[in-house]
């Protein structure tokens, strides 16, 4: 078993997700465990995806800061394989979704992928909230799309996982254009 669970890729093998050979599916793990089944699934060669976030806690009584890996989406772990195999003898899943649309699954996690290697602030979002569905069109993250939303004085890009969740990222708001009605329908739920 893996040791160093921090040091983990976020990403095996080091590629888009869009070039896995295999079909993409979900794994709803128990509580604190997506590191952990990360690290089987590597000793495996099995691929995976499990976006890491840097979380910043101040050590008690110190200023010194405590900073570790924390999975964006808590509880769930994304791996390719065509038929789940021996996935549950871990002991650390609890149930597998089936990703359905593969080719929008891909295009949503390889945005949130290019988010974390482009080591912009994302995290995890709570609660959706509403707002107008937009295609940042200039800088470094052009092409992403997802919906904005102002959270604590900050404009931000809502992108959104289906299966998984939602995760923002703060954004300039003069890179962004408004997506015609016609492509709003992938974000309604």
């Amino acid at each position: 078993m893996l040791k160093h669970t921090d040091s983990l890729p976020v990403r095996f093998p080091d590629r888009s997700l869009k070039d896995a050979t295999e079909r993409w599916w979900i794994a709803k793990v128990k509580p604190r465990q997506e590191k952990l089944l990360a690290g089987d699934l590597l000793e495996q060669s099995i691929e995976y995806f499990l976006p890491l976030v840097v979380k910043n806690t101040p050590r008690p009584g110190t200023k010194k800061p405590r900073l570790f890996n924390v999975p964006l989406f808590p509880g769930y772990l994304c791996f390719a394989q065509n038929t789940p195999i021996n996935i549950f003898s871990t002991g650390r899943v609890v149930n597998l979704m089936e990703v359905r649309n593969q080719s929008r699954f891909v295009r949503e996690c390889d945005q949130i992928l290019r988010v974390i290697q482009g080591q912009f602030p994302i995290e995890p979002l709570e609660e959706f909230v509403e707002g107008m569905p937009v295609a940042i069109e200039y800088g470094p993250l052009k092409g992403l799309q997802g919906i904005i939303a102002e959270i604590r004085g900050n404009s931000r890009l809502v992108l959104s996982v289906e299966g998984l969740g939602r995760a923002c990222v703060t954004i300039n708001n003069s890179w962004v254009k408004s997506i015609e009605e016609a492509d709003q329908t992938i974000y309604e739920r």
